[in-house]
């Protein structure tokens, strides 16, 4: 009964931590603000040259495609990002070194023969393989393809394969950090997206906007896939006093056992944002439904019984950055608790922990270093890393380097008592060049 009580107090802050105050909210993180790293916190900011220079009329970019007396425009464009260099690795007691090589090229093509018909796409090559690329072919295949549709000047399509992105918590939806976490990624609800074929439909009125997502894995349904082979989505997004409230919930595949590896339990949840002096605040509470047929019990026993939920994940986080005056500074920091209501032996009732990052940019005479500092910590577990670095931008055409320390704490297991350790220096050169 504590434990519970304890629960909801904590998800109802969460949720309406930033319900009062009347200054500006904004929209939904798109999907491309990625955390990856403490140079993400100035993605919309360069210190020397834009990213991507976007122009009226770029010479080798827009082509047209006949298709018999049908004439289509193509835009097309690129992004090439290659890493390479060394780093001293101290694991409990034992040295090691090691080099490293990256390589990633995406091009991106749209075609739009008018404002109702959008058709894009993503080729991409990685050396060495990504987790999620194809086991047969990586060096260059179709990433992305899907297509936008507006019908009716009213209801917004979109449909074919694609990564989406539902919510605003960016760092514990980091995938680099937390792979494999169910608790931090699923903070984006639609994480595992780009492994389905999903149709979106997006119908907005007035402030607010109504949003559902099928999605069907073609790999391990059947051929002729029902409901129960599906994944559903649905979001409700409203604005009021300019503070961004979302309801949402998704049902995963039924066609799955219980003591399946590919099944999961429903997910609903609340999210809430809002922009107060510059500063984005967040916050959101989700639940993974275990008997979904116990909800009503949840207000009977008003709030004290949460035994229907499998756990209870309530994260909260603000955002910043200064850019008026040089340097730029960012900050980035999120705390996030998981409640387990019925847990195992080796499970605790709460988990806490937070993550933070902090960046600065445009220092030193050029204006061409950036430093920035990453911390991820469990706070009951005790485990985490601290990763600082510094950045110097273009130190010749199209290439950054960087140098960092990454040192990771914790226990060997949650039920050992040894510690763990492992300290990771590293310098590389990165090339870059959006085309």
């Amino acid at each position: 009964m504590k434990h519970s009580r304890r629960a909801f107090l904590i998800a109802l802050f969460s949720a309406c931590l930033f319900s009062f105050s009347p200054l500006a909210a904004q929209e939904s993180q798109d999907e491309n603000a990625s955390a990856d790293d403490f140079d993400s916190l100035f993605e919309n900011a360069e210190d020397v040259e834009e990213a991507v220079v976007t122009e009226e009329v770029k010479a080798g970019t827009d082509y047209d495609l006949k298709l018999g007396s049908l004439k289509l425009p193509i835009e097309v464009s690129g992004a090439l990002d290659s890493e390479f260099g060394g780093a001293f690795v101290r694991e409990d007691g034992d040295n090691d070194a090691t080099l490293y090589f990256d390589f990633k090229n995406y091009i991106y093509f749209t075609t739009r023969p008018d404002k109702y018909l959008a058709l894009k796409g993503v080729l991409k090559t990685s050396m060495p393989k990504d987790d999620d690329d194809s086991e047969s072919n990586h060096l260059l295949y179709l990433y992305e393809m899907y297509f936008e549709y507006l019908m009716l000047n009213r209801i917004y399509i979109t449909a074919g394969k694609k990564k989406s992105v539902w919510g605003n918590i960016r760092l514990f939806s980091n995938g680099d950090d937390y792979e494999g976490d169910s608790d931090a990624l699923y903070t984006n609800i639609l994480y595992d997206s780009r492994d389905y074929i999903s149709g979106i439909m997006k119908i907005p009125f007035g402030n607010h906007t109504l949003s559902g997502v099928a999605m069907y894995n073609e790999e391990t349904s059947n051929d002729s896939p029902g409901t129960k082979d599906m994944s559903f989505a649905l979001s409700a997004e409203f604005i009021f006093f300019n503070t961004s409230i979302n309801f949402f919930g998704r049902r995963f595949p039924l066609s799955y056992s219980e003591d399946s590896e590919n099944f999961q339990n429903p997910i609903a949840g609340i999210e809430l944002k809002r922009t107060i002096l510059g500063t984005d605040l967040y916050g959101q509470v989700l639940g993974r439904v275990s008997d979904s047929t116990r909800i009503k019990e949840i207000f009977t026993s008003k709030f004290s019984d949460l035994s229907t939920f499998e756990r209870i994940i309530s994260t909260v986080g603000c955002y910043h950055l200064w850019t008026d005056n040089a340097p730029y500074v960012g900050f980035n920091v999120e705390f996030q608790n998981i409640y387990i209501p019925n847990p195992s032996t080796e499970q605790n009732y709460f988990t806490n922990r937070f993550a933070f990052d902090f960046g600065m940019a445009r220092l030193g005479p050029q204006k061409d270093i950036k430093v920035g500092v990453q911390w991820n910590h469990d706070i009951t577990n005790k485990a985490g890393f601290i990763k600082p670095g510094i950045i110097f931008s273009r130190i010749m055409p199209h290439c950054d380097w960087r140098t960092g320390v990454k040192y990771e704490y914790g226990k060997t297991s949650l039920e050992s008592a040894n510690k763990y350790t492992k300290l990771t220096i590293g310098t590389y050169l990165t090339i870059s060049l959006d085309y």
